[in-house]
Parts: structure tokens; sequence; C-alpha cells
């Protein structure tokens, strides 16, 4: 016979904490692995533990996933860092952007010296280059 305690949730509250916690162990991880970037696991803990303001031995912990619960001010530690990660990783890459653009300008300009029959603007609207 089996007891009814009046729960007919799916999921208790204790799994579902186990859950959360869980997930924020793999966010953690993850994020200490992008942060520290490229390269050995050595490097990329240190690289990590400098970008989080952590300690390095608390920052392989996260790597490895040897914490079970992570405490709130670890996590918006690497969060914080992750987040000033992907501004400086998205400012190089609108950076490089507008240098390729430059390049691509200047070596029109020097065709367009070079070649002023072939490489000019009435060939482009031929071409819908511009």
């Amino acid at each position: 016979m089996t007891e009814n305690t009046g729960r007919d949730r799916e999921n208790s509250r204790r799994e579902t904490e186990k859950m959360r916690a869980e997930s924020i162990v793999l966010e953690m991880a993850s994020a200490v692995r992008v942060i520290g970037g490229d390269g050995p696991a050595l490097a990329q803990n240190n690289r990590a533990a400098r970008e989080t303001r952590l300690p390095v031995t608390v920052v392989e912990r996260l790597r490895w996933k040897k914490i079970k619960r992570v405490p709130a001010d670890i996590a918006d530690a690497v969060r914080e860092a992750l987040e000033r990660h992907n501004e400086e990783s998205l400012s190089r890459a609108k950076h490089e952007a507008f240098i390729a653009r430059r390049q691509a300008e200047i070596m029109a300009a020097r065709l367009a010296e070079i070649d002023p029959d072939f490489h000019g603007p009435e060939i482009d609207r031929l071409r819908n280059v511009g």
C-alpha cells in the first residue's frame, strides 16, 4: 500500500535544488574554460584566476567540478569576469572588422589608381558591388 503524502509534484524541492546546483556547477566549469582561453589547463587556470580575481585553487576546483555547491560570491565573480571577457571579445571583433574594411578601401583605391578602366565606379555598378 502506498502512502499519500499530499505531494503531487513531479520533482521534490530537494531534487530541484540539486538540479539547480548541478547546473550552476556546469555553468562555472564552462565559464572558467572560456575565460581561460586556449592553451594547457595550467595556463587556462592561471589566466582565469587572474581575470576572476579568485585564487588558482578555487578556479581549478570550479574547472574540474569539485565544488558541489558554488557560493554566490564566487559565482558572481565568475559571471562578471565572463561578461567582461565577452565585451572585450566583441570590441576586438568590431575593431578587426573596422581594420579589414579600411584595408579593403585602401586596396580598392590603389587598384583604381593602377587601372581605372577595370576598377572604376562604372565597373562596380556592373558587378553589383557597391
